[in-house]
Order: structure tokens, then C-alpha cells, then sequence
């Protein structure tokens, strides 16, 4: 448990727990709000942990970027090292992705790509970040995320998306090193060099975006097994299946940009998440902004931000209420997800059309009606998720393909398994 006061700060609740570190909320003396974060008390004597931690607060106390969560300083007291950082009020990429599941419904394309392209703003930030007290020049401190996922988007209710995490970032100056035969990131969200322990750049970053957009647009999972291993050799092996032979309407333009995303030679990809940000923002067209975001998040979040909200100021009352005392006591902030559970399911098309924002749930093909005879002329499809891209001939290009799906979908893990084990082997 930790102490009530840390310094200028009064711990009052746990809003979540994560694998190195928990995060609670904690009034500070001047009675703003904030996040601290610390690291867990089993990982607190253990040097290497510290001292990723402290590598941690170094790096993102240097970034200042809208789209990235804003980190206040780095304390020490009484031999507890933690951070304190903007509390921010919203859902990650995940839950939100969870939360169109259970209603059968999408991220429209375009909402999707929109929010990928602030985060390739986030990371080019950060990429092109330079040592010095504020100057132009300066050394680059060559900052790579390393793990970029669903989970470490944060998406507020107002629509903001940031990038949070940083815990496993590798900056050319940083102290700690990754011990020998560590890897570190979520497996499946690794890049195929990161997956055999070989130098990373940001374009490591740039691959992980990919896979995060295309597992949400697609409704399912690209490498992930139930064994790590099965999953590295998936990932070395980079195979990734055509999203427009897999969901009904898939737009080939974004299916372009994820294709480059995810090219298994880092020379192949986008040199920069900038160069990938542009791309994004030509297919969404000016279509998405934030107050769009955040209509959907109002949609799909009312009851769960008024809980927040409430949570809140319960728990940061100035007087100290017994209110605030319960609500320390209660669920914490952030719930928990049973997402990853099913890998591969996708949700059953809704019988009633979706809200304003959101699009049909993603559909296999095995479920597409007939296509009717005007498909060809390039109009919008009715809840095609407003993408207005044009599909009619590519529809009528695709149709033999999709018949021969199944078999293309089991060859293609087998060889991706057989290749990759080859590889590692090697």
C-alpha cells in the first residue's frame, strides 16, 4: 500500500494496475488533480526495474506534444520513486474496440484511420525529438515507443487521442539496457526485427501501428497465437492477409497504406510515422476531427464517464469526506476488458442500423449478400462507414477470390509457421 502523502501530493485511490507499475489519483497541494505513477513495491528493490523506471521519466519528461499524455515531474520521497502526469478521462483504443464488439458495431474506416494518423503525429514527434534547453539543434536522443498496441492508445472523451506508456522506450542515451535473451513488448505487436532481438528504429513503431489499425479494422487478431513462440515465428514471418479478401467492402486504399505499414524489410515501410500520417489523412479527407471522436465516445461510453466522474470527485474531495473514503475503497477507475479471450470471432451483423459515427460490424464474406446489379456505377454503399471509397469493381474483381478464402487463410499460417520456424532455426 502506499502512504497516504508522497511529498506535495496526497495519494487518495488506485485507478489502475499495470504489469510494473500501479497508477493512482492523488491530490496536489495547490488542488489540481493528477495521475502518479509507481512502481510496484515486489519491483521497487530490484535495480533494473528502477532503473527502467527512472529511464522513463527522463524520456517522457521531455515530451510535449498534444497528442502525447503530458508527464508534470519526476519525485523521490522516502525512497519511493513515482511520477506525476496529466490524469486523463476516457477509454484506450482497446476499450473502445471492446466496446463496438459487444454492440456489433465498428469504428467507421475513416474514424480509424484519423485516429492513427495523431498517433503517427505523437511518435514522429518523438522520433525526431533533440537533446538542449529547448533549441532548434541538438544531439537526437532517438526515441523509439516499442510498444505501440491498442492499449497504449488513449482516446478522451473529448475526442483527443494520446499516446501513453513509454515505459518501454529506448532512447540512444538511456541508462538501462534490455538484458540478454529479454524481449520486451507485447509479442504480437512486435516488428519482425524486434522479434529476433536486431536493431529497432522508428519504423519498429510504424510496423506496430499497422498491426494495431489492421487487427481493429479487420475485427480480428494478425499474429497472435496462444503460444508466444507460435506467435515470433508469425511475426518474423510477417505474412499478412489481404483485409479485402477478409471483410465485405474493405476499402483498398487503406488497405494500401497498412500493406506498406507492415512491409516485413524496414526499408519498405514508411521511412517516417510522418510520411504515414499524411497518407492516413488523404484517405480520411477531412471527414474526422475530434467532435466527431467524441460523438462516439458519448455514444459508447455515457454511463461509464459519468461513473468516472463521479469516481473522481469522490476521491479528490478537498474535505476528505466519507465519500471519498468509499470510493477509494471501490472498483477502481479503468475495468477490465475480456477482449483478448477471442481472437478471432467476429460479432454478428446488427439487425437495427447503427448510430451516427459507428458502422456495421465488420462482415465475412461468407455473409455478403448478392451484390445488387448497380454496384458497379462507384456510388457510396449504404453503411459502408462513410469511407466513400469505391468498391463496385473491385467487388466484381474479388468475388472468385473470396470463394477460395478458407483454403488461402490455412495455407498461409502453415507456410507463415514452417518459414518462420525455418528462420529461427537457422
Amino acid at each position: 500500500m502506499p502512504p497516504s502523502r508522497l511529498g506535495r501530493y496526497e495519494v487518495r485511490a488506485k485507478i489502475a494496475d499495470g504489469g510494473m507499475a500501479v497508477l493512482h489519483v492523488a491530490r496536489r497541494d495547490d488542488g489540481e488533480i493528477v495521475a502518479l505513477k509507481m512502481i510496484r513495491d515486489e519491483l521497487s528493490r530490484n535495480d533494473e526495474f528502477l532503473t527502467m523506471f527512472l529511464d522513463e521519466a527522463k524520456i517522457v519528461g521531455l515530451l510535449r506534444h498534444p497528442n502525447i499524455v503530458r508527464y508534470h515531474e519526476l519525485c523521490t520521497v522516502g525512497g519511493r520513486a513515482f511520477i506525476a502526469m496529466e490524469l486523463l478521462f476516457g477509454q484506450s483504443l482497446w476499450s473502445v474496440w471492446d466496446a463496438c464488439r459487444q454492440r456489433g458495431v465498428r469504428l467507421r474506416y475513416d474514424m480509424l484511420a484519423w485516429i492513427g494518423a495523431r498517433v503517427c503525429d505523437a511518435l514522429h514527434y518523438a522520433h525526431e525529438l533533440r537533446g538542449g534547453e529547448g533549441e532548434v539543434s541538438g544531439h537526437a536522443l532517438g526515441i523509439v515507443h516499442r510498444d505501440v498496441n491498442a492499449t497504449n492508445v488513449f482516446v478522451t472523451y473529448d475526442g483527443v487521442v494520446k499516446v501513453i506508456d513509454f515505459g518501454l522506450a529506448k532512447a540512444a542515451n538511456r541508462v538501462s539496457k534490455t538484458a540478454a535473451g529479454v524481449i520486451k513488448g507485447k509479442v504480437a505487436y512486435m516488428s519482425p526485427e524486434q522479434a529476433v532481438g536486431a536493431p529497432v528504429d522508428r519504423r519498429t513503431d510504424v510496423f506496430a501501428l499497422g498491426i494495431t489499425l489492421w487487427e481493429i479494422a479487420c475485427d480480428r487478431r494478425l499474429f497472435k497465437q496462444p503460444d508466444d513462440v507460435d506467435t515470433l515465428k508469425r511475426v518474423h514471418a510477417a505474412e499478412v492477409p489481404d483485409p479485402t479478401l477478409l471483410v465485405d467492402g474493405f476499402p483498398s486504399t487503406l488497405w494500401a497504406i497498412l500493406r506498406r505499414a507492415l512491409a516485413r524489410d524496414p526499408e519498405d515501410r514508411y521511412s517516417t510515422a510522418a510520411e504515414m500520417a499524411r497518407a492516413l489523412d488523404a484517405f480520411v479527407g477531412g471527414a474526422v476531427d475530434s467532435k466527431v471522436v467524441a460523438q462516439v465516445m458519448a455514444e459508447l461510453f455515457a454511463e461509464e464517464r459519468a461513473r468516472q466522474e463521479k469516481w473522481i470527485a469522490d476521491v479528490s474531495a478537498a474535505d476528505g469526506t466519507e465519500a471519498a473514503r468509499k470510493a477509494s475503497l471501490a472498483a477502481p477507475l479503468q475495468s477490465k476488458s475480456t477482449f483478448w479471450a477471442e481472437d478471432e470471432r467476429l460479432p454478428a451483423t446488427p439487425t437495427v442500423p447503427p448510430p451516427p459515427g459507428l458502422a456495421p460490424a465488420a462482415t465475412p464474406p461468407s455473409k455478403v449478400q448478392p451484390a445488387p446489379s448497380d454496384r458497379g456505377d462507384g456510388r457510396r454503399r449504404a453503411g459502408d462507414g462513410g469511407d466513400g471509397h469505391r468498391e463496385g469493381a473491385e467487388h466484381a474483381a474479388r468475388s472468385t477470390a473470396r470463394a477460395l478464402v478458407p483454403i488461402v487463410v490455412v495455407i498461409a499460417v502453415v507456410v507463415a509457421a514452417v518459414v518462420g520456424g525455418a528462420l529461427l532455426l537457422r
